[in-house]
């Protein structure tokens, strides 16, 4: 039934409960309490046939386990910045983001969408924003690499070769380039080992970032570590064709590092395209038009 054909009466009624179960949760007493007294009377009367107060109480245990089961979906998603920021205060960023986007779809994989960017707002007066959006960015990309979808790695012929500089690759969506300032790709790995809901002392910043790539294999995701100047390279390729993506590492290097760095960033490139980095190779505007008019004999 479409929300067209929806009786005026059932819709209505949908609203009222719906209305009920993102009542926000009460936190004043150190628990999470269902507010009942701020049910609507009217939602009360209509959705529950029993008396005030038992209405109440039965109501309530649907609106505990909505928000119950929210918070669980983002704290899956989010281990690493919830167990920072522990699961109480996570949970009323949580309950933050979900009042202001509530979930309009039927899929629980929907919810988080929106929640790391929600954070750079609400973490505003936070002492360790930095270090925790930092958390919130490896949340999200991991498990972007590991829902991405499969798809051909890039294996450039020989012929490829003259026309590299011309290429924009793209990166394979199971794969991700990140640089960490503090040591949480490690501290994440051992949250399986730190039970508990409350927060993680946060790890000393590290001395010099580090790069890594996130690669997704068969057994799970693998932590690939990067030379910085390899990151920095890989980082330049989403953004900008081969041959610009080489003069701006270039022209950010030393002139003491300049002497080695042809033949680093052709090991690197190298490496990239075997370990399957790359999912396309796609010339600019331009030359991509001349590649078309030749396989189709057009010209414009």
């Amino acid at each position: 039934m479409s929300a067209r054909e929806m009786p005026t009466w059932l819709a209505e009624l949908q609203a009222q409960l719906g209305a009920v179960l993102r009542e926000p949760l009460d936190r004043s007493s150190g628990t999470l309490r269902a507010a009942t007294e701020r049910y609507p009377d009217d939602a009360v009367r209509e959705v529950v046939d029993a008396s005030n107060a038992d209405a109440r109480a039965r109501l309530a245990v649907y609106n505990r386990q909505y928000w119950f089961r929210l918070f669980g979906v983002l704290q899956t998603v989010f281990p690493l910045t919830a167990r920072l920021l522990g699961h109480w205060d996570f949970n009323d960023h949580a309950a933050q983001f979900l009042r202001a986007e509530a979930p309009r779809t039927w899929s629980l994989d929907d919810v988080p969408r929106g929640f790391e960017r929600f954070l750079e707002r609400s973490l505003a007066a936070h002492p360790a924003r930095e270090a925790l959006l930092e958390a919130a960015h490896i949340d999200a990309l991991w498990r972007a690499v590991f829902l991405a979808p499969d798809c051909a790695p890039l294996r450039p012929r020989a012929e490829d070769a003259a026309r590299l500089p011309e290429l924009r690759l793209a990166l394979a969506p199971s794969v991700a380039v990140l640089v960490e300032r503090w040591p949480l790709l490690e501290l994440k790995g051992r949250l399986g080992e730190l039970r508990g809901e409350s927060a993680l002392a946060l790890p000393a910043r590290l001395a010099t970032p580090r790069w890594y790539a996130l690669v997704r294999e068969d057994a799970g995701i693998r932590r690939l570590p990067l030379e910085p100047r390899e990151g920095e390279l890989l980082t330049l390729l989403q953004q900008h064709t081969v041959g610009e993506a080489l003069a701006q590492l270039e022209a950010r290097v030393p002139p003491d590092e300049r002497v080695s760095l042809p033949a680093s960033t052709q090991r690197w490139l190298a490496r990239s395209v075997t370990a399957g980095f790359w999912a396309d190779a796609d010339p600019p505007e331009g030359a991509a038009r001349q590649r078309a008019e030749r396989l189709t004999g057009r010209r414009s």
